[in-house]
């Protein structure tokens, strides 16, 4: 079924931009559960700049007709052009260890910008390894963000 995936999403891809002025290159690979299509158009800025909502929509199709055609795996896609997945993380490290040292300095809560549920879930993944904080969501749909506290304990 693996194999049946990956050449699936490289075929699917293709066709996808089959109409753009551009022909991308797909590196199709499986990162333990999550499926990752890093995409290289030569024009990657016009998916990321100013912001990632062009790639996102990109991302949300794919994972729609890859559902569709592989109703019964329970199946995660990633897709990533112009290396904005590492980039995000270098952002989103930077914003946390900030957002740490404000909250370890003045012993208030710290309350991070909203955020999507992949950068939430990154942020609260990093204040896990903080022993001292400790880390909830709060607000709803567009304004769901973290927040970061010293812990209870």
């Amino acid at each position: 079924m693996e194999t049946d995936i990956k050449n699936w999403l490289e075929q699917t891809v293709k066709e996808f931009f089959a109409e753009w002025p551009f022909k991308p290159e797909a590196i199709i690979k499986q990162e333990e559960l999550v499926w990752v299509a890093e995409i290289n158009t030569g024009k990657d800025f016009m998916f990321i700049q100013p912001t990632a909502q062009p790639l996102l929509a990109v991302q949300h199709l794919l994972r729609l007709m890859l559902k569709q055609k592989f109703p019964e795996a329970t199946l995660k896609l990633i897709v990533d052009m112009g290396n904005f997945r590492h980039q995000q993380a270098v952002a989103l490290d930077k914003l946390v260890k900030e957002a740490i040292w404000q909250a370890k300095a003045s012993g208030n809560s710290v309350h991070l910008s909203p955020m999507s549920s992949f950068e939430r879930r990154w942020v609260h993944m990093q204040i896990a390894q903080e022993t001292d904080l400790a880390s909830e969501s709060a607000g709803v749909g567009a304004t769901r963000h973290v927040v970061i506290r010293l812990s209870a304990k």
